[in-house]
């Protein structure tokens, strides 16, 4: 496999500074205070009304999700552009709300609005999974989420109602500040990734890559359920996010200070999310324990928004042109099922939360079975070996690090030791392994049988005394 356009990728990646980051983040407060929170038919209550009745909206929403898609598909080194003009016109229908004017108009302007930033939804993901480094990810997924996610909280109090004046003074300053961070980064065709084609004979990690879908779908799927759900107790949706917030800046923390990775707390958030569920069911019963269930929910909340950084870590092994288009409409698929199921279990609401506790339960076993590819993807040094040939560039990808949190595992002598022992040939198969391809495909990319492949396997087990492929990632991500 040539790893060319691997590293051309990755030294093409983005660090932007926190402020840069904090301005992006304010897309998220607008696109869930604004769309999400406001109209009755959007969101648990509208808490902060529109001045004017509005119809159609899913419909907008959905065509807005579709646009963006084919945008991302047909031309998706002009996504910076379109960001840019997007936040430009959204500033203008935003102070358009300012005027008197006719209801017609007014609610034609909401409309353009809401059409703007849910095409936007799509540039978001995009930025981050084409441009962000793995560090500026978590940063931005973590900590300037916490941030944003706090203000959202704010927004959905229901002590304090934020009015719609008001509300619309703060989308102006949030818009002002999305569009400096659209203004400060490359729009040159040169700052984009390459993606993979044919002729690059790049072999896709299928089973990897079908598994990540299916956690992108399962996560979007419960990031909309779980504000939905903590919306039917008085304050719900403000603790919800109030502990997402606080989660999200805590993982930040305990990865800077204690080399803690985040994907290492995400099984755990998932897990008390489920719980967070299971305990709104048993609120029915006793009601005590709605408040609590929503602070759990909150810890579920977390991994729900680490799906950009899944889909980094995808880009970073094989870069599609297809994989945050994919991962759009899998949002809305989720956002459509999500509907479905709330309106199947009208009649039996408690049996809902009891469905939703099922599914953060599948989430677990899916995202646990996936966890050792995506470390093994975020601490990979990709080896130029279109230029030098040594066994030693190999070995230094499989047990090395571009993050300095990590080095204890490249020096740990038991794990040096037994590295040492593979081939340059099985040392090439193990990067494979790691990085989530089975025997086939690494029979495919290295143009040999896949017979040869099962016996540079069972080689590479014995050698470091693993039984599957599974444990061979967990191997090299030791530390």
């Amino acid at each position: 496999m040539s790893n060319s356009l691997l590293l051309r990728n990755q030294q093409k990646r983005l660090d932007p500074p926190l402020w840069q980051l904090l301005c992006f983040s304010m897309f998220s407060f607008w696109q869930m205070g604004f769309i999400y929170f406001m109209g009755p038919a959007l969101n648990i209550d509208g808490r902060t009304p529109l001045p004017i009745s509005m119809d159609n909206i899913a419909t907008l929403i959905a065509a807005a999700y579709i646009v963006s898609i084919l945008l991302m598909l047909i031309i998706p080194k002009k996504v910076v552009i379109a960001g840019r003009i997007c936040t430009i016109a959204a500033l203008a229908t935003i102070f358009g709300l300012f005027l008197p004017l006719e209801e017609a108009i007014l609610r034609l302007l909401i409309y353009a609005h809401i059409f703007i930033c849910c095409t936007m939804i799509g540039f978001e993901t995009f930025l981050i999974v084409n441009f962000f480094s793995e560090k500026a990810a978590i940063r931005h997924l973590t900590v300037a989420y916490g941030v944003s996610l706090a203000l959202i909280s704010v927004v959905q109090n229901d002590f304090l109602p934020i009015t719609f004046p008001v509300f619309r003074i703060v989308t102006v300053f949030a818009l002002i500040f999305l569009s400096v961070f659209y203004f400060s980064i490359p729009a040159t065709k040169d700052s984009f990734p390459e993606y993979v084609r044919k002729k690059d004979n790049f072999t896709a990690p299928k089973k990897l890559l079908s598994g990540t879908y299916i956690l992108v779908f399962i996560s979007s799927l419960m990031a909309v359920s779980g504000p939905s759900i903590s919306g039917e107790v008085s304050n719900g949706v403000f603790v919800t996010y109030c502990t997402d917030a606080a989660i999200s800046i805590l993982i930040y923390v305990l990865y800077k200070k204690f080399n803690i990775h985040p994907f290492r707390s995400i099984s755990l958030s998932m897990a008390l999310g489920g719980v967070g569920f299971l305990l709104m069911y048993a609120a029915d019963y006793v009601p005590a324990l709605s408040y609590v269930s929503c602070v759990f929910i909150g810890f579920g909340m977390v991994p729900c928004w680490m799906i950009p950084l899944y889909c980094v870590m995808m880009m970073k092994s094989y870069p599609s042109k297809y994989l945050t288009p994919v991962t759009i409409g899998l949002a809305l698929v989720a956002v459509l099922v999500q509907s479905t199921m709330v309106e199947a279990f009208r009649d039996i609401p408690s049996m809902l939360n009891l469905a939703y506790g099922i599914i953060m339960a599948i989430l677990v076993i899916i995202y646990l079975q996936i966890e050792p590819y995506f470390m093994y993807a975020f601490k990979r040094k990709i080896p130029d070996t279109d230029t030098v040939k040594e066994s030693s560039e190999i070995q230094e990808a499989v047990v090395c690090s571009d993050e300095a949190e990590f080095t204890e595992a490249a020096e740990n002598e038991g794990i040096n030791d037994m590295i040492k022992k593979l081939t340059k040939r099985e040392l090439e198969v193990l990067d494979f392994i790691g990085c989530g391809y089975s025997n086939s495909e690494i029979a495919k990319a290295l143009f040999i049988s896949e017979h040869t492949v099962n016996d540079y396997t069972k080689k590479i087990y014995r050698k470091l005394d693993v039984h599957s492929r599974y444990a061979a990632a967990q191997f090299v991500n030791k530390k």
